[in-house]
């Protein structure tokens, strides 16, 4: 509930600090006097929006502030959250509004966004009397007060659950498809790419070792040279290195056998001549490397040629080639399981539309049940407040006439509600919305609140509640708002006598000017039982009221 307001320099009000009891606090004054002032300044704590003209002239900025205290903050911990607080069963809200038109909010000292103030000001308090500042009247309010009223939270729960595994299935399909749909776009690409480099089969560094053979054919011209000598050495017969060694073996193994010293020399011979040969078939191993026959040179240049232009196209590296290849073989394939993942998903999403659709069809007809339960509780309250020959219809329609509940339901079901009164005969059952007058909008939101399971921690404010009445029907809503009062804490700006007396605190709203007489404020009072009864009196016989009027006010309080 709201316990404290304090607001400065907002329009006729230079300071005023008040205190608000549980219950019933009533606000009075004579007309122009400041009672819209106030009324103001609590729609700007539920996030209306303000604005420079408001400040009151000669001051920087206004400032609203207010203490709410809950007795329920674990039903506000999304918003704590929001703002990155814990809940608490102290709230305080901060606005100020600067000259210059910009507004800051705090929270419990956190700052907050106008839309945050809103969502938090939407739950704290609840305003009647000016079209733009109810939630019940919109259209979107309606469907969550029917579903409240009918204790749909078990099927709402259920209807949650599976919009967001269908939610979650649509959203996986759109994107595979999408990803399937870029990848048919690519898909000849990728197959034309790969072919071309599957043609060719490169090898990792294998132009690398090509290019060292080809720098080796270079200088094979004075390898060749070279060998020869070599091979003229080794080779000559009968003077070549082979042969003598040879010759020189053989004769130091005959001649061991008349010396047996000779023997080491005739193996060290021996081992000479071996390596001699080891030599010699090395180097012609090397030889037949270096003199590659004609057609092998060309094919190591066109293979060359062949990964020069793979490079070119998919390099720099032939590393990069390789990957490519690898990369547009793991996309084709992907793209074959995304096709039958696709399938699957499509049999799922059937499967969960069947589900979406079960759950807002059961609570369409729970939405049915409700409807008309509500619309006989409310036309018989609202004929109580004053709508004798009322008329009124709870109109639940699909989202989508032409379309699958299943497919066309959001985390709220299928359905769109409008409450449609008509409050006189002949005047054809219209939207709550577009009730004209301040009072029977009023007494509409009244009779919803009634109707209504009572939330101990929103504050109610009604404004005009008793434009146009008189006799029994003012008694009869203010013995309604009586009702209310008991339940949760409300505030009534009135001009009525008999809602002026509801048990609970009153204020009185005046004008005053001070001593030079050039500047006029609203004063707020509270009043004690005496000045109620004056009061009372004032509102029922005018300025100087007869000791009849002050005798029936008294009678008032006491009833």
């Amino acid at each position: 509930m709201l316990s404290e307001l304090k607001v400065s320099n907002l329009a006729l009000i230079k300071c005023l600090t008040l205190s608000f009891g549980t219950g019933a606090n009533i606000l009075t004054g004579e007309t122009g006097a400041g009672k819209s002032i106030l009324a103001g300044a609590l729609s700007l704590l539920r996030g209306a929006k303000g604005s420079s003209e408001l400040i009151r002239a000669g001051a920087s900025e206004a400032k609203i502030e207010a203490l709410f205290h809950l007795e329920r903050p674990a039903d506000l911990a999304h918003l704590f959250e929001e703002l990155s607080l814990e809940p608490q069963d102290e709230l305080i809200v901060q606005r100020v509004i600067s000259s210059t038109g910009r507004t800051k909010i705090r929270v419990n000292g956190a700052l907050a966004t106008l839309n945050q103030l809103a969502a938090l000001g939407e739950e704290l308090l609840a305003i009647s009397g000016q079209h733009d500042q109810q939630s019940l009247v919109k259209e979107s309010k309606q469907l969550d007060f029917l579903d409240a009223f009918g204790r749909h939270q078990s099927l709402l729960a259920d209807m949650a659950e599976a919009f967001r595994e269908r939610d979650n299935v649509e959203k996986r399909l759109a994107l595979l498809e999408k990803q399937i749909k870029d990848g048919l776009q690519l898909r000849d690409l990728w197959e034309f790419q790969l072919s071309e480099i599957q043609k060719i089969a490169p090898k990792p560094n294998e132009d690398a070792e090509l290019m060292d053979l080809k720098a080796s054919r270079k200088s094979s011209e004075k390898l060749s040279k070279a060998f020869e000598e070599i091979n003229a050495i080794l080779l000559g017969f009968p003077d070549g290195l082979l042969d003598k060694a040879a010759r020189l073996s053989r004769l130091l193994t005959r001649t061991s056998s008349l010396d047996e010293r000779l023997e080491p020399l005739a193996e060290k011979a021996e081992d000479c001549a071996a390596n001699l040969e080891e030599i010699s078939q090395q180097l012609d191993k090397l030889k037949k490397t270096l003199n590659l026959p004609q057609d092998q040179a060309e094919d190591l240049e066109e293979r060359l040629s062949q990964l020069a232009k793979l490079k070119r196209k998919y390099g720099p590296d032939l590393q990069d080639v390789v990957a490519k290849a690898e990369h547009n073989k793991a996309s084709l394939a992907s793209l074959e399981s995304a096709e039958s993942e696709k399938r699957n998903l499509e049999k799922l999403l059937s499967k969960s539309v069947e589900k979406t659709s079960q759950a807002a069809l059961k609570l369409r007809e729970a939405r049915l049940i409700s409807a008309k339960s509500l619309t006989e509780n409310l036309t018989a309250t609202l004929k109580v407040l004053g709508f004798p020959k009322l008329t009124m219809k709870i109109d639940l329609e699909p989202l989508e006439r032409d379309k699958d509940p299943g497919l066309s339901a959001n985390l709220k079901g299928a359905d769109l509600v409008s409450f449609l009164f008509c409050p006189n005969p002949g005047e054809g059952l219209k939207p709550v919305s577009k009730i004209a007058s301040g009072g029977e909008l009023s007494r509409v939101m009244m009779a919803l609140k009634i109707a209504q399971e009572p939330r101990s921690d929103q504050s109610l404010v009604f404004d005009e509640i008793d434009s146009g009445l008189s006799g029994a029907t003012a008694e009869a809503v203010a013995v309604k708002m009586g009702e209310l009062a008991a339940r949760q804490q409300i505030f009534v700006i009135t001009h009525l006598a008999q809602m002026a007396s509801l048990p609970g605190r009153h204020f009185l709203i005046a004008k005053n000017q001070d001593e030079t007489g050039d500047r006029t404020e609203t004063i707020v009072s509270e009043l004690d039982q005496s000045l109620r009864a004056m009061e009372l009196a004032r509102l029922l016989d005018g300025a100087s009221p007869s000791p009849e009027a002050l005798a029936l006010s008294r009678r008032l309080l006491k009833q």
